[in-house]
């Protein structure tokens, strides 16, 4: 609750500050020209092998919503200082929602790109959230529509999507183990990467999720794959891009990468750096869920 109050409270900060003619015609109970649009948000990354990620999921939106203004959002306050020292200049969500505000868009669907119901899933929720507020408590502000769409791995029917889809780009060879590298978090949503694991295993036994900064850990991977028997694995984010964490924690060249533990453990590994965000079957499953989302948001 707490959360939520200070974002609204940043919200109608902003829109104090932003003001646009259909506003005042609303204001006046009069007819508003209904403007559409989609804000695709992701945590962002300074990398041009991520941004090729994130690019593609843009393309996708685009694609799927003809005639729709749509708009890129991060979340990285550190990436975006990044990107603007080299002339690219990004906004956060809550800016983001406030200038199409203020342009006069009176509907929105926001994407989020998150693969778990995590922490970062639950602050954009709380901007959404914020801005719907406005609207159904009776504020003449807000937007006459806005919802967020689910994340990647959200219903029993995604998790099973997203295993076949991880099955037909990994699982060729049921000899060679397949090591998904997940972000981790303290949120109780990382129990997702265990269930995802459990549904992959049905089908695919030499499947093995992990995560950086969480549970399951590099060692339970290490065990699982020693369990199995397995000696040689090819090691994959499990996340939208392939940025820092795919390129350093897990290829990189430092003795706790997770390519050279495995080395160590007797495990060959080769990395495969490529995000989720790359895999147009993930893309169209995203897609799917922002149109839920766009329905919700009265397009």
């Amino acid at each position: 609750m707490r959360k939520f109050i200070s974002v609204l409270a940043l919200v109608l900060s902003l829109m104090g500050a932003f003001a646009h003619p259909q506003r005042a015609l609303a204001s006046e109970g009069k007819k508003v020209e209904k403007k559409n649009a989609v804000l695709v948000v992701a945590f962002g990354s300074s990398m041009p092998e991520g941004q090729r990620a994130i690019d593609a999921v843009f393309r996708s939106v685009k694609d799927a919503f003809p005639g729709t203004e749509v708009r890129l959002s991060f979340t990285s306050r550190i990436i975006m200082r990044k990107l603007a020292k080299e002339g690219k200049v990004f906004l956060d969500p809550i800016t983001s929602l406030a200038k199409l505000h203020e342009e006069g868009y009176t509907n929105v669907a926001v994407l989020s790109t998150h693969v778990i119901p995590g922490e970062e899933y639950d602050d954009l929720s709380a901007v959404v959230g914020a801005f719907r507020y406005l609207r159904e408590h009776g504020s003449k502000s807000g937007f006459e529509g806005i919802a967020l769409s689910k994340p990647l791995l959200w219903s029993p029917e995604d998790y099973e999507r997203v295993s076949a889809i991880l099955g037909r780009a990994f699982g060729k060879d049921p000899r060679r183990g397949v090591v998904l590298m997940g972000h981790g978090s303290p949120h109780p949503a990382e129990g997702a990467y265990a269930r995802l694991q459990t549904v992959l295993q049905r089908k695919h036994p030499n499947f093995v999720v992990g995560t950086v900064e969480g549970t399951p850990s590099l060692e339970d991977v290490i065990s699982q794959l020693k369990g199995k028997g397995i000696k040689r694995a090819i090691l994959a984010p499990l996340m939208l891009v392939a940025g820092d964490h795919a390129h350093n924690d897990m290829a990189g060249d430092e003795e706790d990468s997770w390519i050279n533990v495995l080395s160590k453990e007797g495990i060959k590994a080769e990395a495969h750096l490529k995000g989720l965000g790359e895999n147009p079957e993930i893309r169209a499953l995203l897609v799917e869920h922002l149109k839920e989302a766009a329905e919700e948001a009265g397009f």
